[in-house]
């Protein structure tokens, strides 16, 4: 039998939200369901602007008395001011929590399956101190979100700037469009109906080792992107799918690009 492991996840910090009307003060904020979570289930949303665009994602994770958000560090704050002043009258606390994010990989006691998507492992929320940084954990859950065609906050897109679909969210289970309102939801709602959304994130493939995160990806000299997640002559890439296709490169490097499995848009034609 395997053993399990886990890592820390690095770059994630952790907000509790306590009080009877936790659940449903969320639900009407995030983009995926919570109303009817029960404890020991995981949910996979963001916060939006009224813009449509992703404040933070995060992981909801519901127990019995609390909910635990798996938030960006970066983010951690600003959306503790942002949920604090979204809460009006609710009955419900808010605070930052000093336990850690871990991804664990072969079932890890007390650890929920990733909503993303099958072989992305588990998450689990832990007292600080109770994991530490395991590389080959860490690099099973690259290389799982590369194959997968999932991207991580801040890595593969800019919290604030970009929409769900540009982070492949209706893909991975991030938005719930048949829920009831919330923040966004109608820019989100109508992107997905009218088919406009332009900008996703993609498998990308060399022959040599990819750029550094961030570097330009290019088609006939012109800008169409900027590769993300990146591992060897593998990663991933947020592009405009109506001018990306076959003739890309990214610092002289050439790419080949493919959507993730089971998505409903396809690339440019060469």
């Amino acid at each position: 039998m395997t053993e399990p492991m886990i890592s820390r996840l690095p770059g994630r910090g952790v907000i509790r939200i306590g009080g009877p009307q936790r659940l449903a003060f969320l639900d009407g904020l995030l983009s995926c369901a919570t109303g009817t979570l029960e404890p020991g289930a995981l949910a996979y949303g963001a916060l939006l602007t009224p813009q449509g665009k992703i404040l933070s994602d995060m992981m909801v994770f519901a127990d019995a008395d609390t909910v635990a958000l798996d938030v960006p560090e970066s983010a951690l704050a600003d959306l503790v001011r942002r949920l604090t002043l979204y809460k009006l009258r609710a009955a419900v606390t808010i605070a930052e929590s000093d336990e850690v994010v871990a991804v664990g990989f072969d079932e890890p006691p007390g650890g929920r399956a990733d909503p993303r998507g099958p072989g992305l492992g588990a998450r689990l929320i832990v007292p600080a101190g109770n994991a530490g940084l395991v590389p080959e954990v860490l690099q099973r859950y690259t290389d799982a979100r590369i194959a997968a065609g999932v991207p991580d906050a801040v890595v593969d897109f800019a919290l604030g700037d970009a929409f769900p679909h540009d982070a492949n969210m209706d893909l991975t289970h991030g938005v719930d469009f048949k829920k009831g309102c919330f923040v966004g939801q109608e820019v989100v709602s109508r992107m997905r109906h009218r088919g406009t959304a332009r900008r996703r994130t993609v498998i990308v493939e060399a022959d040599a080792p990819l750029p550094e995160t961030g570097t330009a990806i290019e088609r006939n000299g012109t800008p169409v992107g900027r590769l993300g997640t990146r591992e060897g002559q593998r990663g991933l890439a947020t592009v405009r799918i109506d001018r990306a296709g076959e003739g890309v490169e990214a610092g002289g490097v050439r790419l080949t690009m493919r959507v993730p499995e089971g998505a409903p848009f396809a690339l440019a034609e060469a």
